[in-house]
């Protein structure tokens, strides 16, 4: 895993982690995840900041050792004496292994490098994430009454009775938008994991009494022209 992809999944396991310390109703599970995950990423990026850091100060210590650019005069050898002299061809020189060492040594360095790869997968996969669509960026769904499915037995349509007339939408939109909604909005839009910004948004009011699936909060939205 490269440098930038190291940033990029910390940034992203940042951002989810903020988000999900600011829900109304906290999930302690997705929170520890988020947690543990980013503490994960963090040792990493330590490490390849130490690995990076260490490359750069050996060589710099390569260049500043000084090369020998003396100039070394030629040597004559005379084949003349008829005096035979003793030679030392062989004698202190390592012993080649058999072949059957070289193939042991091969299969065992073969094996390293296969545990080393499997390691390095096992990491990566400890360190991935998988990103889902939040929450605060989609519409939020009408969701039917569990209870009224029960009674009629029809899964059928949604029921209507989740969408608030055209006299409570008057009602609704004739008050003070809710600033702590539109402040949310803004803080999610901006972020840039989502890939794109989103639309301007002059006012948000709540939906009183309206909940969705998994506690979200109803609301209404005028969208900047």
């Amino acid at each position: 895993m490269s440098r930038s992809q190291t940033y990029i999944l910390a940034h992203t396991a940042r951002c989810k982690l903020q988000l999900a310390a600011d829900r109304p109703d906290r999930n302690l599970r997705f929170i520890l995840g988020h947690a543990f995950t980013l503490d994960n990423l963090r040792l990493r990026i330590a490490e390849i900041e130490t690995d990076s850091s260490a490359y750069l100060s050996d060589s710099s210590d390569d260049e500043d050792r000084p090369t020998c650019t003396a100039h070394v005069g030629e040597r004559r050898v005379s084949f003349r004496s008829g005096r035979p002299r003793p030679t030392n061809v062989g004698v202190g020189r390592p012993k080649s292994p058999p072949p059957d060492e070289l193939a042991q040594l091969s299969s065992s360095e073969s094996e390293d490098e296969d545990d080393d790869i499997e390691e390095d997968d096992e990491f990566e996969e400890e360190l991935s994430l998988t990103r889902f669509e939040s929450a605060t960026a989609k519409a939020p769904r009408m969701v039917a009454d569990e209870e009224d499915d029960e009674d009629d037995g029809d899964p059928g349509p949604k029921s209507p009775e989740m969408v608030p007339s055209e006299g409570d939408l008057k009602l609704i939109c004739g008050q003070e938008g809710d600033q702590e909604l539109e402040e949310a909005y803004r803080n999610v839009s901006g972020c840039p994991c989502h890939g794109k910004h989103g639309p301007g948004v002059e006012k948000v009011w709540e939906i009183p009494g309206k909940k969705g699936g998994n506690g979200r909060r109803m609301v209404v939205v005028q969208i900047a022209a």
